[in-house]
């Protein structure tokens, strides 16, 4: 279901785009007076900004020049004074009707070019939506004008919070999370209301809408993904989630998703702002400073998209803002060790770090852990959007009865005196994804390193068994607390 949707652009309540051209300065006399006298009060307040990108008019300094509504009138879009450092601002109410204001067409090969990456940015501030739900978005056209694909970079709905000014981001383009679907022949930003009965209620008010070029992250003779063989595993490592896992296979069989936006790695959410990391690019990007790749023990600066070795090893240092991270993924005789240790530039608070992200099959039937204590966990996904076990633990597995597999995660290095926890989350049709959750509304102190270490074994077994095998697998497992990986 596409949350964010918004009806056909050609449907009863959209208009021509010539009918529907915002044109600073053109009126006529059925529009109402109210805009005129907005768009001249931006112009008499406000000095005209300098464009820096590539849309114009991207602070409405120029009233609401440049966009179109599709559909929407005059009535529920204004221009106001945003006050502080917004000047001009776009205000937003749909006022019980569908509404959608975007861009004029950018062509590709014209206003854009088909092997360049682009990255588009907005602040919004969410006064509340009491009916139906906001996107901020992108539009793909064929050359007929037909459209191809919505891409949502950050939508709202009645249970969110309302909130004050944040930036919003997105990328689009070859080599970033976004390609364009092919016979794209134009794209339109857009910022959009829908509800099912076209009863739109709230306001969110639009700034800087800024469109410019982007270079996603290159390391020279490296591929865009590599697929390893490793044993009976099969793992890819992904560049544009800025290098983590993002496939596990087992004999042949998918155990854990390879779907661009179940991500896999760490992942900090910080207040006010949302989730950085990994592949979660709608607040600001993860920075890799430095990556390596062994294979079979020697290190590999060119590497191939595939390989077939018994050994592989990617070792990265990233930043998260203030956090440092210094991240090795390992696979060898069918395990898969992850290890990260994590420091703070200053203290740095946040909601919460997710670690060693794992999006598993939604078939994937039932779970089992045993807690510090020693005591089980298990139960069954049932699919009710749950946290499963929620607890700290010394391992956890997961079992597929479609397919007889299943795996183990053991955790073989976690602090003390943190409150960190398993979590399985239960999204029917989705995934049911592990995290290691930890710092959870706490700050991340400065001047100490903090280690977090698991390995996952697959496994196979029939349904009758599968909780002692996985119970022995955690055994094995148990070997390698302790040990310490090559550095």
């Amino acid at each position: 279901m596409n949350w964010f949707g918004v009806p056909p652009l050609g449907g009863l309540e959209a208009r021509s785009s010539t009918e529907n051209r915002l044109k600073a300065g053109l009126r006529t006399a059925s529009r109402p007076i109210c805009m005129a006298t907005c768009v001249f009060t931006c112009f008499a307040t406000v000095a005209v900004a300098e464009d820096t990108g590539l849309l114009p008019n991207p602070g409405f300094e120029q009233g609401i020049t440049g966009w179109i509504y599709r559909p929407g009138y005059e009535s529920q879009v204004s221009c106001v004074d945003g006050e502080g450092d917004h000047g001009s601002i776009v205000e937003l109410r749909p006022n019980g009707k569908l509404l959608g204001i975007e861009t004029e067409r950018l062509e590709i090969g014209k206003e854009l070019q088909p092997d360049q990456a682009y990255c588009v940015e907005a602040q919004l501030k969410n006064e509340g939506l009491r009916k139906g739900v906001f996107a901020f978005s992108m539009y793909c056209f064929d050359a007929s004008g037909k459209s191809l694909k919505q891409i949502a970079f950050y939508g709202l709905s009645t249970h969110s919070k309302p909130h004050d000014w944040k930036k919003r981001r997105g990328e689009f383009g070859p080599g970033t999370r976004n390609p364009l679907p092919e016979g794209t022949k134009s794209v339109c930003i857009r910022f959009s209301f829908y509800e099912a009965n076209r009863d739109c209620q709230g306001t969110v008010m639009v700034d800087d809408v800024n469109l410019q070029t982007y270079e996603p992250p290159v390391y020279e003779g490296w591929p865009a993904e590599i697929v390893a063989d490793v044993g009976d595993l099969q793992i890819r490592f992904e560049s544009r989630s800025f290098w983590t896992l993002y496939r596990i296979d087992y004999k042949g069989d998918r155990i854990c998703l390879d779907r661009f936006g179940s991500h896999y790695g760490s992942v900090a959410s910080f207040p006010d702002v949302g989730f950085i990391g990994s592949g979660h690019t709608e607040n600001e990007n993860e920075e890799v400073v430095d990556l390596k790749l062994l294979v079979d023990g020697q290190p590999v600066d060119r590497p191939a998209a595939k390989l077939t070795c018994q050994d592989i090893r990617l070792q990265k240092r990233s930043r998260i803002r203030n956090l440092l991270l210094t991240t090795e993924i390992s696979a060898r005789d069918n395990r898969i060790v992850e290890d990260v240790k994590l420091s703070a530039a200053k203290p740095t608070a946040v909601n919460l770090i997710y670690h060693f992200m794992h999006p598993w099959t939604f078939t994937a039937t039932e779970y089992l852990a045993e807690s510090l204590d020693g005591t089980r966990v298990e139960g069954t996904f049932t699919g009710d959007k749950g946290q499963k076990i929620d607890k700290a633990t010394r391992w956890s597995a997961i079992y597929d009865a479609p397919t007889g597999k299943g795996a183990v995660t053991y955790v073989l290095d976690a602090p003390t005196d943190d409150d960190w926890r398993t979590r399985y989350w239960d999204v029917p049709d989705v995934y049911r994804k592990h995290y290691l959750a930890t710092f959870l509304n706490k700050t991340v102190p400065a001047g100490r390193e903090f280690r977090y270490r698991v390995v996952t074994v697959p496994f196979e077994s029939v349904a009758q068994r599968w909780k002692d095998t996985a119970a022995q697998v955690a055994v094995t497992c148990a070997a390698m607390k302790g040990s310490t990986p090559c550095e």
